[in-house]
């Protein structure tokens, strides 16, 4: 069971993200995951493999007084991205995971878990032997906040202190990572903030990244994974409620 989280007018999520890694016995083979790329292509038309690219530096000849480095370059194929025709669903699938990403404009939780879990499903049937490994949900929030000036601490609860002591507190780049034990639920939250591009003229752009992720889930079925997603789904809620000032609630809710 969730909790209803305050709807905003102007949510600031860009890009909300289920990730679930496994673990398998055996090699994955991405054919496999061709094959299940090929079945989505209805609604996911936009394909294309992902790859791992490694770089990798070796002694030269150590009897050669000028003896250098050679380089080497490789690759290999460890998925497929898959978009659907506007580009506002997004697939990973990974020989050691997956993926579904929501971007803006964002829907509701349900819908979106809506979405994810029946191509999990079909993940499954083709890695029917991979056991959970780890489990996330993130949620990335830009916040146009405008004008010529900014005073974080009006709009965040979560920001860097300025000392009053120092000649100049203006703030015109900023990064912030916080890594917040969540001990009840046995899970790490990171939080990112910091000041990015601005969206448009005449605003200040702040992001807000909240990743939430357990390890160690080995042992659970689907039923408890997608019943902890939930969870973290309330628990990033509070999080970043917690994060903000009514002025920022004001500004997202018009």
């Amino acid at each position: 069971m969730t909790t209803e989280q305050r709807r905003y007018k102007n949510a600031p999520i860009t890009e909300a993200v289920i990730e679930i890694r496994v673990q398998r016995d055996g090699q994955a083979k991405t054919s496999e995951l061709k094959v299940l790329a090929e079945s989505l292509k209805k609604d996911f038309p936009k394909q294309a493999p992902m790859r791992l690219v490694t770089l990798g530096l070796a002694a030269g000849d150590a009897q050669q007084p000028d003896a250098s480095f050679n380089q080497t370059l490789s690759q290999s194929q460890i998925g497929y991205r898959l978009a659907n025709e506007s580009g506002g669903r997004v697939l990973q699938l990974r020989s050691e995971g997956f993926a579904y990403s929501h971007l803006a404009p964002y829907s509701q939780w349900s819908q979106f878990r809506g979405e994810a879990k029946p191509l999990w499903d079909k993940y499954k049937t083709v890695y029917s032997d991979a056991k959970l490994a780890r489990c996330a949900l993130r949620y990335i929030n830009r916040i146009d906040i405008p004008g010529t000036k900014m005073e974080l601490e009006d709009y965040f609860r979560l920001y860097p202190k300025i000392p009053e002591t120092l000649p100049h507190r203006d703030i015109v780049a900023m990064g912030m990572n916080i890594q917040i034990p969540q001990e009840d639920l046995q899970c790490m939250a990171v939080v990112i903030q910091g000041l990015i591009e601005p969206a448009r003229p005449g605003v200040f752009s702040v992001v807000l990244d909240i990743d939430i992720f357990r390890l160690g889930i080995q042992s659970w079925q689907d039923t408890e994974l997608w019943e902890f997603l939930d969870k973290l789904r309330d628990r990033k809620n509070q999080i970043f409620e917690g994060c903000i000032t009514d002025r920022t609630r004001e500004l997202i809710d018009q």
